[in-house]
């Protein structure tokens, strides 16, 4: 039997498995296997990059699997950068959303959309289509690169192909996953009473053999504007011990770490048992793992 890497969030789940699979019917185990083994719940964009580069050189998936590993790796990149880069633009977009009184998700080809807003649109889509480009070639990607400048429906049309290789036959499955957790984080969320601005939980999870590791935080909180404009910082909050206890079936152990200097995930609350017919391991995190992104922009503004 060979291991998926031991900690997986919800996005890579299906890919490691199909990875596993692969693995496991090679005579030869690939060169990529031990590589890919190592990736674990912290491994950065870059280790996961190398990896899948040497899957898709490797041969070991169809040319559109391995290009949209490779995309896909990218794609995250791609997010990083933009909550750096593109601050400014982002300001500058949500003062023209703000002029008109539009909300976040206004289409700008709507009929009576203003044409500020429209062009604004066009301009940060322009800007971001060119970073992608940029991050493809910085890694060596340049093929892929000059494919999304010159036939980005072409480049569209082997991601969806490339996903579908290791998304289709888990959609059920993961279908009825989603359906579960997020009845968990909808009963943590209860729990939880912020004493300062709080953007969504985050959740990651593994499974192994029918257990259950689930990790549930609060994503950290970007201020923007004053003196502290561009800093991150982690929300405080308390959470109801005994209202978690209850949503649970059964509870074997329940425990809290309070400095978790030995655990990577820091301090914590963790209750070990029975959830909707699955054994679980829940741990309620003090704030989020190193890399998560911020869940919520605050104004800071005095």
């Amino acid at each position: 039997m060979t291991a998926e890497p031991e900690d997986d969030v919800p996005l890579h789940a299906a890919i490691n498995a199909k990875l596993a699979e692969i693995a496991a019917e090679s005579l030869q185990q690939p060169s990529w296997h031990e590589e890919w083994s190592r990736l674990g719940l912290h491994a950065t964009d870059e280790e996961r990059l190398n990896v899948y580069k040497s899957v898709r050189d490797g041969g070991s998936v169809p040319s559109e699997a391995g290009f949209f590993l490779v995309a896909w790796v990218i794609d995250t990149m791609m997010t990083e950068r933009t909550v750096e880069e593109f601050r400014e633009a982002e300001e500058q977009l949500e003062a023209i959303r703000q002029k008109y009184d539009l909300e976040e998700d206004t289409p700008p080809d709507e009929a009576d959309t203003p044409d500020e807003y429209r062009q604004a649109c066009q301009q940060m889509d322009e800007a971001l289509d060119a970073l992608y480009a940029a991050i493809l070639e910085e890694h060596g990607e340049n093929e892929m690169a000059q494919l999304f400048r010159e036939d980005p429906e072409q480049f569209e049309d082997l991601y969806e192909v490339g996903r579908q290789f290791f998304h289709e036959q888990a959609n059920d499955d993961e279908a009825e996953v989603d359906d579960w957790l997020n009845t968990l984080l909808n009963e943590v969320s209860d729990c939880i009473d912020a004493d300062s601005p709080m953007g969504p939980l985050g959740l990651r999870y593994h499974e192994d053999d029918g257990y259950w590791e689930v990790w549930i935080y609060p994503t950290p909180v970007e201020l923007v504007g004053g003196r502290h404009d561009g800093e991150v910082v982690v929300p405080g909050f308390m959470l109801d011990l005994e209202q978690l206890r209850e949503a649970f079936d059964s509870v074997s152990a329940f425990h809290w770490n309070a400095i978790g200097l030995n655990d990577p995930a820091g301090p914590q609350v963790t209750i070990e048992g029975v959830f909707q017919g699955r054994e679980v391991s829940l741990h309620v995190l003090a704030y989020a793992p190193e890399g998560e992104e911020p869940g919520l922009k605050f104004d800071a503004n005095p």
